[in-house]
């Protein structure tokens, strides 16, 4: 793996209509690093190589509602750019997509 560094943009979604999920962020994990994330765009520094992500967000009695997670290879000076998007109920894994 290289010393060289990379990004991966997450823009994270929630369906229309649903304010109260406003009040509450998401959590993108990093290869199980969680960090701390918002709605809307989430710029990630990583090294170059493949990485697992997994987004969710704590809901009423859901620790991780909507979690979900994907797997992308990113070299090195690349970002590679996805979306993150809930639906209902909070049961059901969000959507990734490559933007």
């Amino acid at each position: 793996m290289s010393n060289g560094t990379a990004t991966i943009e997450v823009m994270a979604s929630h369906m229309t209509g649903s304010a109260a999920q406003d009040l509450v962020n998401p959590i993108i994990e990093v290869d199980g690093e969680p960090r701390q994330g918002n709605w809307g765009l989430n710029s990630l520094a990583v090294s170059p190589g493949q990485h697992t992500l997994k987004a969710y967000h704590r809901w009423l009695v859901f620790r991780h509602a909507y979690a979900s997670s994907t797997t992308v290879d990113v070299a090195e000076g690349q970002t590679v750019r996805l979306e993150w998007h809930t639906g209902a109920p909070a049961f059901r894994p969000g959507v990734w997509s490559v933007l």
